[in-house]
């Protein structure tokens, strides 16, 4: 197996203007103290190989011997395919600082027992870099990789029946800690977790042949999504120079939300739901269909694994820009009377209780807190590379030195017109303003909105515009069209949350199809709309109701602050 692929072999482009400005930054900052040319990593064990590479085909097949094990293993054994989910589902952070570190826990201890089923010494999950492909692998429909396969259980009340007595025979071995945690996701026993899988509070359980929405027929993404895993946006998620801008924001324990970046809130989101049958139609509406992805008993679809080890591939390519500039690749060690762990001590002790090893068996200490996991180092892989590389310096590193912070500028609310949730004025200085609405330019805008949802609001229809006036007809295609803003999973939202999106892109295009003006913006108008026809919710499908509000509240999401930040 080769292990020296190029950025070129890869079907690369070459570094983006702004990638290059960055590198020549970083050179000099190091100038100002020591400099080194970049040490070659230590070659790992293990290499996570693209997907369609003939090492990631290789893989597959020894995951589909694991698969088919698992799967026939009985309920009460820990290795059984559904058992393995349901971690996921019981414990899971999303929109918030853990996200990224618990995945990668999760997954690396299930790549392990993968390894061991597959009889497969080298076995690695491959990553699916939906950037450079965003299309559901061909492959990933073969046999038991596909959920419709006759092997997985078909239907609700044989899913019950087989683990509701697990289930109560487990909570029963439950630690005082472990009970905590699952009490701050409503989960007092087993019954609540199988109403909120039911459909009652879910759904999360899906039958075949509705366990994806993907088909070999339609293996693509919707606009949204597509929107969501192209380079720029890659590009705009790896700009943040902090962790937190990063990975999502800070957050008091691993299960609550605080909000999303650009990462996590779009092609993590967008990927999951889309995949799982959330479907935006070109007019703006919602097609509510079926599948796993869409919940949180995600990982009962093989591809959740892949789609995670994209994500982890991202967050190590994140981290190797940061080494390269000379930045932090963890949350800063910043001590405080409010917290005097400060952030690291605190981002690195967090209890993650509910992983299991190789056997099965509970995970030792060792690896039940997220610092266990900050480093590839603790499963001693690495990756093949893709999309993002371009970002990364080739041969500059210096000593540590902390990042200037990114210039941040406080939006005024204005009264919401007849046609959005919310609308915020921003102004920035004219000339940032104008290096950002340049292609490539070398400022990178990220605007975060704080919004106030109804409790079982998931924002998949909520659009984010820039600079379009009032009255505008909004669709995918309007120049100022940012992103859509939606969550995974199903939760109650019960405060205010965030979301972070990039507007440098809808800026240029703005630029290019409105001339002199656009190309020198006076303020950023930012605005909270809704899409579909006539600007109002569309919902379909049989699971429509479980998507948004439907008579529990009369509340409509609430635009509370835009805060612009400029990298």
């Amino acid at each position: 197996m080769t292990r020296d692929s190029t950025p070129a072999e890869a079907g690369f482009s070459m570094p983006s203007r702004r990638a290059l400005l960055a590198a020549g930054g970083a050179a000099a900052l190091a100038a100002a103290g020591p400099v080194a040319l970049a040490a070659p990593p230590a070659k790992a064990r293990w290499r996570r190989y693209n997907v369609n590479s003939p090492e990631g085909m290789k893989a597959l097949e020894s995951y589909k011997k694991a698969i088919r094990k698992m799967l026939a293993l009985p309920a009460t054994d820990p290795n059984n395919w559904y058992r393995r989910a349901l971690i996921h589902t019981i414990d899971c952070p999303h929109g918030n600082w853990w996200f990224v570190v618990w995945h990668r826990g999760f997954v690396g201890l299930f790549e392990q027992t993968v390894r061991l089923l597959s009889e497969d010494p080298d076995f690695a999950f491959p990553y699916w870099d939906w950037t450079a492909d965003p299309n559901v692998p061909a492959a990933m429909f073969d046999d038991v990789l596909n959920p419709n396969n006759p092997a997985y259980i078909q239907s609700l009340d044989a899913f019950n029946s087989q683990f509701g007595p697990v289930l109560e025979t487990f909570w029963k071995t439950l630690t005082s800690q472990q009970n905590q945690q699952l009490l701050i996701r409503g989960l007092r026993f087993p019954a609540d977790l199988l109403f909120d899988i039911g459909p009652q509070g879910g759904p999360m359980f899906f039958a075949p042949p509705n366990s994806r929405g993907s088909t070999p027929a339609k293996p693509g993404f919707d606009k949204p999504t597509s929107n969501a895993v192209s380079s720029w946006m890659l590009n705009e998620a790896l700009s943040p120079r902090d962790f937190i801008g990063f990975a999502s924001p800070k957050s008091n324990y691993h299960s609550s939300i605080t909000g999303f970046g650009v990462m996590e809130g779009q092609p993590h989101n967008k990927v999951h739901n889309c995949v799982g049958g959330i479907w935006t139609n070109p007019d703006g509406s919602i097609t509510y269909g079926d599948g796993f992805m869409q919940s949180n008993l995600s990982p009962c679809d093989p591809l959740f694994f892949l789609h995670h080890a994209n994500i982890d591939r991202i967050w190590d390519v994140w981290t190797r820009k940061q080494q390269a500039l000379g930045y932090p690749t963890l949350p800063a060690d910043n001590p405080s009377y409010i917290d005097p762990l400060g952030d690291l001590k605190r981002w690195r002790r967090e209890p993650f209780l509910f992983f299991v090893d190789v056997n099965g068996n509970p995970a030792p200490p060792a690896q039940q807190v997220a610092g266990a996991f900050e480093s590839t180092a603790a499963f001693d892989y690495d990756y093949q590379p893709g999309s993002g590389e371009n970002v990364v310096p080739k041969t500059l590193s210096g000593a540590l030195r902390r990042p200037a912070p990114a210039q941040a500028f406080v939006g005024r609310l204005q009264a919401p017109g007849s046609t959005s949730l919310g609308v915020a004025e921003v102004t920035p200085p004219p000339a940032l303003l104008a290096q950002a609405a340049r292609p490539e330019g070398p400022t990178s805008l990220l605007a975060t909105l704080t919004v106030d949802l109804p409790p079982f609001e998931h924002g998949t229809d909520l659009a984010v515009v820039v600079n379009t006036p009032e009255g505008e007809p909004v669709t995918l295609d309007s120049p100022g069209f940012v992103a859509t803003l939606s969550m995974f999973g199903r939760h109650i939202v019960t405060r205010p949350i965030t979301f972070t999106v990039p507007i440098s892109r809808p800026l240029a295009r703005l630029r290019a199809a409105g001339g002199a003006k656009a190309a020198a913006p006076s303020a950023l108008t930012i605005r909270l709309v809704r899409l579909g026809p006539s600007g109002l919710k569309a919902n379909t499908g049989p699971h429509a109701m479980h998507h948004a509000d439907t008579g529990a509240t009369q509340a409509t999401p609430q635009l509370l602050n835009v805060v612009v930040h400029a990298n």
